[in-house]
């Protein structure tokens, strides 16, 4: 009979050493996560985002303009006298075309 309660002592220290482990690994994650969310808004990050593609497309139309003018340097006024058309970025930077790159001021 001696041996049931000792089981049973230990069986019931495992479990509230299980609980507080996972109790306190909770928090520890809860504050990761709001730390993590404080530092990078998510309309933040999806205006970069689109900046990110918007300056992908600047870049597409390039090469599809390059085409049909071998040689020559881009830019934004020779795109949309060809018809392609030069988005602005969501957060208000400015598109700047370095050879065939483009690069925002407010976005790296």
């Amino acid at each position: 009979m001696l041996n049931q309660r000792g089981i049973g002592l230990v069986a019931v220290l495992m479990a509230m050493l299980i609980a507080a482990a996972l109790y306190f690994g909770y928090f520890k994650l809860q504050s990761s996560m709001s730390e993590r969310s404080a530092t990078v808004s998510p309309i933040g990050a999806s205006r970069s985002v689109a900046c990110r593609t918007q300056r992908q497309d600047i870049e597409r139309n390039i090469v599809l303009w390059s085409v049909n003018h071998d040689g020559e340097t881009p830019t934004f006024a020779a795109l949309e006298a060809d018809g392609f058309r030069t988005p602005s970025c969501p957060e208000g930077g400015r598109y700047e075309l370095v050879g065939r790159e483009v690069h925002c001021s407010k976005h790296p």
